[in-house]
């Protein structure tokens, strides 16, 4: 059996399973024709911008003080929107994301009519 380097990873394969592929327009390794490596490479890039956006010091403490802040955005993120031409804003529950009809000004209906959850008050008045 003979190895041969593929050009595209620089890692060595039988030389009996490569392949003409499209995109490269010459014969690469089988994990280069699944795209396989690709994916690893995109992978490993992605984990390198993080690493390197991270300033000195960043710990565990941190990585749980970002994630919560994220978490915390995502919950106050704008949960209603206007429908146009009328009184009514689409509400979307916190809990199990249902989209429904409310009316701001009734607070009708009182809770979510799929899950029973509190809906949260609008703070912005702007959209009515």
């Amino acid at each position: 059996m003979i190895k041969a380097l593929c050009k595209v990873c620089n890692q060595s394969s039988p030389s009996d399973q490569f392949k003409l592929h499209h995109t490269y327009r010459q014969m690469v390794c089988p994990g280069c024709f699944t795209g396989k490596n690709q994916k690893k490479k995109e992978a490993e890039e992605r984990k390198k911008v993080e690493e390197i956006r991270k300033p000195r010091g960043w710990d565990q403490e941190d990585e749980y003080l970002e994630r919560l802040s994220k978490m915390k955005q995502e919950e106050t993120k704008s949960q209603f929107t206007k429908i146009p031409g009328t009184d009514y804003v689409k509400c979307k529950c916190t809990g199990c994301k249902y989209e429904f009809k409310y009316d701001p000004f009734r607070k009708k209906p009182g809770s979510c009519p799929y899950c029973d959850t509190d809906i949260p008050r609008m703070r912005t008045f702007s959209m009515l």
